[in-house]
Formats: structure tokens, C-alpha cells, sequence
């Protein structure tokens, strides 16, 4: 999974290196609610942060590439009531170390669309029902891949707002038996609204 990454990497910045001119770099920060496919709770129940940083290539004067790598958090939980009457509780936390290569279109001035592939690393996991901490549980996958994709719209040249959808390609757990088209398992979904801006190579140039 590593050296997949690092040769998207080299990939993606042999190009940024040469064209220097044209190089901008963004902060990223928000949240990420999420659930997990096939563990039998519906909703976009668990609240999570994601941060991290982009790099970004223009490719033509409406479209360009970008690579981000984020901090983010996935997983589920069960719905809050609203009278606290509920007595089943479960919560799954997972912390992935992430990397999303993006190709977005502008299809004017202020909207964008955007999608690509991720790869993500688990870095943390927990779950826990209303009696503490599982530990006795079917081991989650090491790595991620999947797909994501969304719009922004921006309020200027430096800020945007972005909403992204997001949803693994193969199963983070193993659970159930496997058919002919489908790998039984559980997935990550998610949809993220998040803040980014924007530094240009311009900028530096403008001094």
C-alpha cells in the first residue's frame, strides 16, 4: 500500500516541480459524519473531524489536480433519541491517515466539481457498546480504498467550502460470506463539509 502511494506521489509531484509558476497549496479543515455499511444502524449517526493539506496543479485554465493528505475520522454509531429513551448503545471509532488524489472542474468562477480515487491508513480503532470496550471482535482491514467526490463553491481566489461524499471500494471488515459480484464486508461512508485556503505561488511572486 505504501509504495503505491509513494509512486502516486512522485507521480503527482515531478509535474508540480516543473511548473512551479502555477503551484498553490491549501489548508484544510472540518468535519466528516459518517457511517458503516453492514453493521445494521442506518444514518450519518458519527461525528468526526478531518484536517490535512492539498497541493494543486492547474491542468487547464478550468480544471486542475490535487493531491490532499488528511488526518480523518470514520465510523458509526446509534442514533441519539430524542427523549434519551434509547438503551442500545454502539459506537465504532476509526482514525485513517488518508491520501485523495482529486480532479475538479470549474465550471465557473465560484462552483467546482470534484472526484477521485483514496487510500487511507488505519491508524486508530476502538468500539464499544453500553457495557465498555469490545475486544473480542473481527480484526478491521489495515488499509482503505475507495472513492470520493462533491462540489465547492468559493467565496474568493484563497477561501472555499467544500461538500464531499465519500465510500470504500472493498470491504474494511470481513463480515459474511462472499457472492459471485460482491465482497461481503462492512464499508465506510461518508460526507464531509470542510473549509479550505488557498496559497498560490503568485503570491510569492507579487512581494
Amino acid at each position: 500500500m505504501f509504495k503505491i502511494i509513494n509512486k502516486i506521489l512522485i507521480v503527482l509531484l515531478l509535474p508540480m516541480a516543473t511548473n512551479a509558476q502555477s503551484f498553490k497549496a491549501s489548508i484544510i479543515g472540518g468535519i466528516n459524519a459518517s457511517q458503516v455499511s453492514g453493521d445494521e444502524l442506518g444514518g450519518f449517526n458519527k461525528a468526526g473531524v478531518m484536517f490535512g493539506g492539498s497541493a494543486i496543479l492547474p491542468v487547464t485554465p478550468k480544471s486542475d489536480v490535487a493531491m490532499e493528505l488528511l488526518f480523518i475520522q470514520k465510523g458509526s454509531k446509534t442514533p441519539t433519541s430524542k427523549d434519551n429513551s434509547n438503551t442500545v448503545y454502539y459506537k465504532m471509532s476509526l482514525n485513517y491517515l488518508e491520501v485523495q488524489i482529486n480532479y475538479t472542474y470549474h465550471a465557473s468562477k465560484k462552483i467546482g466539481l470534484h472526484v477521485g480515487p483514496t487510500f487511507g491508513v488505519l491508524v486508530g480503532e476502538k468500539e464499544e457498546d453500553i457495557a465498555g470496550e469490545l475486544t473480542e471482535r473481527p480484526e478491521f482491514q489495515k488499509t482503505e480504498i475507495g472513492i470520493a467526490g462533491g462540489l465547492s463553491f468559493h467565496f474568493s481566489e484563497k477561501v472555499g467550502l467544500y461538500m464531499r461524499l465519500s465510500n470504500s471500494l472493498l470491504p474494511i471488515r470481513k463480515m459474511g460470506a462472499d457472492t459471485k459480484y460482491f465482497k461481503s464486508g462492512q464499508y465506510n461512508s461518508g460526507l464531509a463539509f470542510f473549509l479550505t485556503y488557498t496559497f498560490s505561488s503568485k503570491d510569492k511572486q507579487k512581494q
